[in-house]
């Protein structure tokens, strides 16, 4: 059987202790439900926001340097800096949305950019 985790819960836990023992220095230390709460919340924020270097990136043949993008999988939007990679979210289906400067598209076409270029 194989599962594909969304969460390191080990990292989550982690966070979770270190912040406790943070806060235990502060005028009103957070209960340590307090501190797991904000550890979950903050690796939920990070699953759903891709922020990486995009490698690979194929323009007219040639081997682009890398891109810096963020991916923005709750309004389905790619931004950053995305003007050399412009013919390939074209291409992929993304729209360019003027208002929001971002490509748009489907949950299902970021997923894959996101498996094949990052």
């Amino acid at each position: 059987m194989t599962t594909n985790k969304k969460y390191n819960l080990s990292n989550i836990m982690r966070d979770a202790w270190n912040l406790h023992r943070i806060s235990r220095k502060w005028v009103s230390p957070l209960s340590f439900a307090d501190c797991l709460r904000r550890a979950w919340a903050k690796a939920k924020e990070d699953a759903r926001v891709f922020a990486g270097i995009v490698h690979n990136v194929k323009v007219a043949g040639t081997l682009m340097h890398p891109i810096l993008v963020n991916v923005d999988m709750d309004n389905l939007a790619i931004t950053g800096n995305t003007y050399p990679a412009r013919q390939v979210m074209r291409e992929w289906g993304l729209v360019w949305d003027s208002e929001k400067k971002a490509w748009t598209g489907s949950r299902e076409v970021l997923n894959a950019l996101c498996v094949k270029y990052a």
